[in-house]
């Protein structure tokens, strides 16, 4: 919205840049599942669950870095004027396609943890409440919609609003890029520190390492096991 959305004569749509931003989720989904049938096939592991979404968190924080970084460059093009739904904007005169970069690392980011948190959440999770886990799953997103909120509210809070007046031309918006990068750095590295407790009891073929945690979690799902025999057992005996 303050870049210049012309290309040519066409003006593009302000939602242009998200389209930028599904094309990777759309495009690695499917290499990603080809990759991981592919070393199923060779008897292979593919990457932990829990790899791949340090990963996607580093793409995310590589992303809010390059914005910071973007957004210098955009303030030091002049500006000029940008008719969006009748109104009359200054804008910066960079084309808003230079922005897409940090678009791009962010879809990439998404395609990374959205599908490995399903994962993580699907295999630990006893079956007969797999769904309500899921949907809590989906609740946490929105929770972190509101965090991003409250984090907005409260950068515009202590800093008076100059770091995003109505003109982002005379604010200070990179800052916020900058202080959005640094949060999720130290999130990727709490996560990639408090990761090594994960351990993966799906993966068939290999032996496991036995140790209190493993025995647990196999004992209790043994139990649902021995439980739900009982229960049909009984069942089929009063039938």
């Amino acid at each position: 919205m303050n870049s210049n959305l012309h290309l040519g004569d066409l003006l593009l749509p302000i939602g242009a840049m998200n389209v930028i931003s599904i094309l990777p989720l759309l495009l690695l989904a499917p290499l990603m599942e080809f990759v991981t049938t592919f070393f199923l096939s060779i008897e292979k592991t593919p990457l932990a669950p829990a790899r791949v979404i340090t990963l996607g968190h580093t793409c995310a924080a590589v992303s809010l870095l390059v914005a910071g970084f973007l957004e210098l460059h955009r303030k030091a093009y002049p500006l000029v004027e940008q008719t969006l739904s009748g109104k009359v904007l200054h804008v910066s005169s960079m084309p808003c396609f230079q922005l897409a970069p940090q678009y791009i690392l962010l879809g990439v980011a998404e395609a990374l943890v959205t599908p490995a948190c399903s994962l993580i959440s699907f295999q630990l999770i006893p079956s007969h409440i797999r769904g309500i886990s899921l949907h809590f799953l989906t609740l946490s997103y929105g929770g972190g919609c509101l965090l991003g909120a409250f984090i907005i509210q409260l950068v515009y809070f202590c800093s008076g609003g100059h770091f995003y007046p109505n003109s982002l031309h005379d604010g200070n918006l990179e800052r916020f890029f900058f202080l959005l990068a640094l949060l999720m750095t130290i999130n990727t590295l709490l996560f990639w520190r408090l990761s090594y407790r994960y351990m993966d009891l799906s993966v068939q073929g290999k032996p496991l390492n036995s140790s209190s945690l493993s025995e647990k979690l196999l004992h209790y799902k043994a139990t649902l096991r021995f439980y739900d025999t009982i229960e049909h057992l009984s069942t089929d005996s009063v039938l």
